[in-house]
């Protein structure tokens, strides 16, 4: 038998999932608070090397999004 009952470590288990479901939250937070500017400086790029295929371009960033 196990040294603790069944329900707690159920609850233990929650607890856990509700911690990870926060930080993963958290994580999808800062990625899209990173996106604008990956978004920007891809642009920026593409326009200052002056690149004469832009809808490649555009494909490409939609595919990153």
């Amino acid at each position: 038998m196990p040294d603790r009952p069944v329900e707690e470590i159920r609850l233990e288990i929650a607890s856990e999932r509700q911690a990870l479901a926060a930080d993963l939250d958290a994580l999808h937070d800062e990625v899209r608070s990173v996106v604008p500017v990956a978004v920007a400086t891809l642009i920026a790029v593409a326009l200052l090397s002056r690149q004469k295929r832009l809808r490649s371009g555009v494909k490409l960033l939609w595919d990153l999004l």
